[in-house]
Parts: C-alpha cells; structure tokens; sequence
C-alpha cells in the first residue's frame, strides 16, 4: 500500500509539477528582465514602457493576436504605439538569444495569469513554447511586431 501511495504522488508530481514550474519561471523571468521597464506591479512607467495589466487579454482571440504575444519576446518592438490613452515610443529588447521558448511562453503565461486574470481553466496556458518556436521561424523583426500589432486592430 505505501508502494502504491508513493507511486501516486510520484505520479501527480509528473502531472502537476511542471506546470507549476513553469509558473514560478514565469515569474522569475518577469522579475528579473522585465520589471526595469515594465515596473514590480507591471502597470510600466510613463513614456517608457506601457502597463501589462489588463491590456492583453484581446490578443487572445485570435492565431495572430498569440502569435503576437509570442512574437514581441521574440523580436522586441520598436516605434511608437498608443495603449490605454498613452503614447509610447520606445524598444521593447529582443530575449530570443537569451530566453528559450519554453522560458518565453512561461513568462507571458505569467504576464497573462498574474496581471490579466487568464487562467488555466481560461485558456489553458494560451501561449506554448510551439508558438514561440513559431514566431521565432518566421525570424521577425522588431518593426514587423510593431506592424502585426497595429494589423490586429485592438483599441489601444
């Protein structure tokens, strides 16, 4: 019976502990890379980089609107944009060189559960490291992510 008690658990972990994982990597990634431009509570910093909260929940509703979340890590963004009623005109780094998919998806995951209250039950972890693979193929540039972002027709 212990054997058998032992198994299940070794067996839940398989299951529920990489997600969990990915979760905290989200969150050190953010932590550490992002809260510069973005801020600790990710609401950004008047014209340098704008608020993640709540903002990105649109792009969800569409294969080009994921691809776009993917694609920004990937390529990083340049040039102005408005969102929320403020204007931006800055670079958004590229972290394809130092981040792997796996670390990407994770931290825009993070970005969507922590800030924008999607979750698993939502969209099932929305942004998977496939995607990412994806966007980086299509070897994107940082004024091309400017450019998908203006074609998706989000209000800003």
């Amino acid at each position: 019976m212990r054997a058998g008690a032992w198994l299940f658990l070794l067996a839940l972990g398989v299951v529920i502990g990489p997600a969990f994982g990915a979760d905290e990597l989200g969150q050190k990634i953010f932590k550490e890379r992002c809260v510069l431009c973005h801020q600790e509570d990710a609401h950004g910093a008047a014209g340098v980089a704008p608020s993640l909260v709540g903002t990105l929940v649109p792009y969800l509703v569409s294969a080009e609107g994921k691809r776009y979340l993917a694609q920004i890590l990937v390529s990083g963004m340049i040039g102005p944009i408005d969102t929320e009623g403020h204007k931006f005109s800055g670079l958004m780094p590229s972290f394809r060189a130092d981040l792997s998919d796996a670390e990407i998806a994770a931290t825009v995951n993070y970005v969507l559960e922590t800030y924008n209250g999607v979750s698993d039950a939502d969209a099932t972890k929305p942004i998977t490291p496939e995607a990412v693979a994806a966007a980086s193929a299509a070897n994107p540039v940082a004024t091309g992510t400017r450019a998908l972002r203006q074609s998706l027709g989000v209000p800003p």
